[in-house]
């Protein structure tokens, strides 16, 4: 192994040095933050074509429907007119929201498995997870902080 694959692998496992936490931390939230912002953008595009559908198939339905209503017809055909604006109408509009409602659980879905891709990554690398690091760096963090209560003798009081 080269030299420089050495120097990576223990950067990246270096992360109990209290001074490294931080950024790898904000390393492993940026992957989890970019990797749901593409799982929304893709469910995004998904609901904005879903729209586009439905829009075009209202346009196509309304615009042969007009057509039909400027030609004269009997009382009998524009009930039967009316009738079928109503039910494309009911029909499109539950298809629509069944198709959008179908689609936010797929995003969710995808979003739950980007979460756990990025976490499973994370396992394969040998680095520690983010809450592994935090609690290896909280002790020596806490002795530089408070110093005077590392070395209290039992029985002392903390302030004299």
């Amino acid at each position: 192994m080269s030299t420089k694959a050495k120097d990576s692998t223990a950067k990246r496992g270096a992360s109990t040095d209290p001074t490294n936490f931080l950024s790898e931390l904000g390393r492993h939230q940026m992957a989890l933050a970019v990797e749901g912002t593409t799982a929304l953008c893709r469910g995004s595009e998904a609901l904005r074509k879903i729209q586009q559908d439905a829009a075009h198939e209202a346009s196509v339905f309304h615009e042969e429907t007009a057509q039909r209503l400027f030609v004269s017809c009997q009382p009998a055909e524009l009930m039967a007119i009316q009738s079928e604006l109503m039910r494309f109408t009911l029909q499109s509009v539950g298809s629509y929201w069944q198709k959008i409602a179908a689609r936010t659980m797929l995003t969710q879905v995808e979003l739950i498995k980007s979460v756990t891709h990025v976490l499973e990554r994370e396992k394969g690398t040998g680095a520690k997870t983010p809450m592994e690091v935090l609690q290896s760096a909280i002790p020596p963090l806490a002795n530089s902080f408070f110093p005077m209560t590392a070395h209290i003798p039992e029985g002392q009081p903390l302030h004299s």
